[in-house]
């Protein structure tokens, strides 16, 4: 058995502006530049956890290691854009190893 990981994404760190250190900025984490995922939307108590609205929640799978909350995630494809809010480590035996995350989607003022 595995997981269905159909969405590739490269992920972005709140991290402290090179030109101005009072400053943070999202910067690319090359590290995971290519994260296999699989986004689903959220049920009501998922939209509820992540102070999220209905429609704009998500839960994601993935099996690799090192998203932190506050990570903005990018779909490589469709270009959307989501925070993790939260997440948690399933890598446990007895069960598939993945880590689940908690995402909210990132609306940009395009």
């Amino acid at each position: 058995m595995s997981l269905i990981l159909d969405r590739v994404v490269s992920v972005k760190r709140l991290l402290v502006d090179t030109d101005n250190t009072d400053k943070e900025q999202y910067q690319a984490f090359a590290p995971l530049a290519n994260v296999a995922i699989n986004i689903q939307p959220a049920g009501a108590e998922d939209s509820i956890i992540a102070d999220g609205t209905f429609g704009q929640a998500y839960i994601a799978f993935t099996t690799v290691s090192g998203i932190r909350s506050g990570d903005k995630l990018t779909d490589q494809v469709t270009g959307e854009t989501f925070i993790v809010k939260g997440l948690t480590n399933w890598m446990a035996t007895s069960l598939i190893p993945h880590i689940e995350l908690l995402l909210t989607e990132f609306e940009t003022a395009e």
